[in-house]
């Protein structure tokens, strides 16, 4: 009687068993030799699993992590899920922390951890910006805290990408056109044809304060910490604390209205009607320098370090040395009135009514480069360590490099683009017909439009997570998107 398959086996394993492990290993090269290829296929699948070797089981958990530390976080988020040691290792805050510095997101370190949705009961819909943080099973290390960070500002970033905001009610209480706009993070400090400045705070969006001391419209104001200066029509800055709702000083010397002031938390400069500058110390009130030179009226002004820049419907820019109070340089070539400026310790970057962008050496006043390519006015820019953006009455905004090679021309806008921000990787655009639009700050692509303002807007203030307008209609009123 021939012997069954059960048998045969038992023969051939008790046969095998019984050899020395050379002789078991002449065996198995003999019985692989005598394998059909689809066979050897089939051996090398049930194999392969018996051969796997969890390496992050036996390396030293140092180099393990450093392992990690080269992969991107989808991969890290893959890893987390093979098994609960991977998990822990993946699980690691330099790992993470670094992804956010690469990020620029170091700083959401302490923001997001404690920053509050508007709304913290209200359920989430597919608009909503509202995050989430996902449950840790009880069996499992909490998530580490740079990996919480992480996800957080990823989440953030989307929301800005795909236009998830929460509106929040209207800011109302002005009579008159809200004609200044400024924020330190924590309030919100508005000023209005009206005379009055007030103090909203970015959490609540309750009014604190209603500063009353203006006898004309405030036209300027300037943050810095707790301490707000306005310039006003009757030729008076005024100088606040926004915490104890304080009047501290009142500056008087301009002979006619103030229409631009800048404020560092030691020296404020004023630009005045009366085409002067003034620069004064915060402390003492005491004004310091009155600088002259400009022929029509000034337009702008903007300060960096111990440097102030003033522009001019005489269609110059002037540089000034605030603490020895002179003029460095008088930068000519704009054929009209200059509307718009940035300068820091290397370039000055102006734009005017004559359609064109100047690139100008701060050392030597010497212009670079000069911009062409918008059709109507330049009224707002912006730059960063890459690119320029600009936003014109032609309803562009253009991005330019710093060689001056215009890298997109960005159309949306239906009217005036009257104001912009270069906000990490976004340029946040605001102009006519209740469009705010933002873009991709590298490539120029449109990422979304926000339809949420009065039918004209010429102030916009933007952070990491909300972004604020105000109309120059009456009565004013101030808009806040929230992106998180």
């Amino acid at each position: 009687m021939p012997k069954s398959f059960e048998d045969k086996s038992k023969t051939v394993l008790t046969t095998f068993e019984s050899c020395n492990r050379d002789q078991q290993n002449e065996i198995l090269i003999r019985l692989l030799l005598k394998c059909q290829p689809l066979q050897l296929r089939f051996l090398y699948a049930e194999l392969k699993p018996l051969l796997a070797v969890d390496f992050v089981a036996y390396l030293p958990r140092e180099l393990t992590e450093r392992i990690f530390y080269y992969l991107s976080p989808s991969d890290l988020c893959k890893i987390a899920c093979c098994n609960k040691l991977w998990r822990e290792r993946s699980n690691h805050d330099p790992i993470w922390q670094n992804l956010c510095i690469s990020k620029g997101w170091s700083s959401y370190g302490s923001d997001l951890m404690i920053e509050r949705p508007f709304s913290p009961n209200a359920g989430t819909t597919a608009t909503s910006p509202r995050y989430i943080a996902p449950d840790t099973p009880s069996n499992l290390t909490p998530v580490c805290k740079w990996k919480d960070v992480y996800m957080r500002a990823h989440h953030l970033d989307n929301n800005w990408i795909t236009g998830k905001y929460t509106v929040i009610p209207v800011l109302k209480g002005h009579k008159e056109q809200v004609t200044a706009l400024d924020s330190n993070h924590k309030v919100i400090v508005s000023g209005s044809a009206d005379g009055t400045v007030r103090v909203w705070d970015i959490f609540t969006y309750q009014c604190l304060h209603i500063f009353q001391d203006h006898t004309d419209s405030v036209t300027c104001l300037q943050i810095k910490d707790n301490i707000v200066v306005s310039g006003c029509a009757d030729s008076i800055l005024r100088v606040y604390d926004v915490k104890t709702g304080r009047l501290l000083d009142t500056l008087m010397g301009h002979n006619r209205g103030v229409d631009s002031v800048c404020f560092d938390g030691k020296t404020i400069v004023s630009a005045s009607s009366d085409k002067t500058i003034r620069v004064w110390l915060y402390h003492s009130g005491k004004c310091v320098h009155i600088l002259r030179g400009h022929q029509d009226d000034i337009e702008f002004l903007t300060m960096y370090k111990n440097m102030a820049v003033s522009t001019s419907w005489d269609s110059t820019l002037k540089l000034w040395h605030l603490r020895r109070g002179i003029c460095v340089h008088t930068l000519q070539g704009h054929s009209e009135v200059v509307y718009c400026c940035q300068f820091d310790d290397n370039i000055i970057v102006s734009g005017g009514g004559d359609g064109l962008i100047k690139i100008w050496d701060t050392e030597s006043g010497y212009c670079r480069q000069t911009l062409a390519g918008h059709t109507g006015e330049v009224y707002c820019l912006q730059y960063n360590s890459e690119v320029i953006a600009s936003g014109s009455s032609d309803s562009t905004v253009r991005l330019w490099n710093l060689q001056g090679i215009c890298l997109n021309v960005m159309r949306e806008h239906i009217g005036v683009v009257r104001c912009l921000c270069i906000w990490g990787p976004r340029i946040i655009t605001g102009g006519d017909r209740k469009k705010i639009v933002v873009w991709d700050a590298k490539t120029g692509r449109k990422l979304n439009v926000a339809h949420r303002n009065p039918s004209l807007l010429h102030k916009l203030w933007v952070n990491d997570t909300r972004l604020i307008t105000a109309s120059p209609e009456s009565p004013g009123s101030i808009t806040v998107l929230s992106y998180w």
